[in-house]
């Protein structure tokens, strides 16, 4: 299990670059920037690359460390932490811009393993269709905030021999109309945000491609 003392480790490593590149440091420099002993440091270093958040190259005498993939997400996960003690309490708020989807979120939404769910966990009976919105750049984080938060599970399920995967859902308001965000366990979007609601948003909203929106998403 990691430790609050790996997880700053890491941490220390990060603020001297290593998450972009390999960063020279010895092990008794380590340890004197965090008020370890040689020992101490060396130990726990070696867990970290053990347990696959860290890589080590040796050039000569000389070590030099990168966080993997593995201790780069654990450092996310700390920091959306801290955001929603300090930032996102209660709700999250994020703009963008209506684009047109594929047509795939008719065929979804109006499968029955979906829409029994939707109906008894979100409370409204889902209008067939999804609206895409695309994420300002400014509000990228605040999404990847959302694809770690729980939110509320609509299960996965097998049917006529396919598998469609979980869903995480969020109550939401997009330009005050109730509604909510869905996020597929498996998306193929990086900046889009999809939103169902028991109507026609596009109609209720007298919406068009192109047109800004305003949601408001409950933790």
């Amino acid at each position: 299990m990691i430790s609050p003392e790996d997880i700053q480790l890491l941490k220390h490593l990060a603020l001297r670059g290593a998450i972009d590149e390999f960063v020279e440091l010895t092990t008794s420099q380590l340890g004197k920037e965090l008020g370890l002993s040689q020992q101490t440091a060396s130990r726990r270093l070696r867990k970290l690359i053990h347990s696959g958040f860290l890589e080590a190259k040796k050039f000569g005498r000389k070590m030099s460390f990168k966080l993997t993939k593995r201790g780069v997400d654990l450092l996310k996960r700390e920091f959306i932490d801290y955001q929603r003690i300090f930032e996102f309490s209660e709700y999250i708020e994020i703009t963008g811009e209506v684009v047109s989807g594929l047509g795939e979120g008719r065929y979804y939404i109006m499968k029955e393993g979906y829409y029994r769910q939707i109906k008894e966990k979100l409370f409204f009976e889902p209008y067939p269709g999804t609206l895409n919105i695309k994420v300002y750049p400014k509000d990228m984080q605040k999404v990847e905030t959302l694809k770690n938060l729980p939110g509320i599970c609509i299960k996965g399920f097998v049917s006529e021999g396919r598998t469609f995967g979980d869903v995480k859902a969020f109550l939401c308001t997009i330009n005050g109309k109730d509604a909510a965000v869905i996020i597929p366990e498996r998306s193929h979007y990086t900046d889009i945000i999809e939103v169902i609601a028991g109507k026609n948003l596009r109609e209720e909203l007298n919406l068009e491609d192109g047109d800004p929106v305003e949601l408001v998403i409950f933790l």
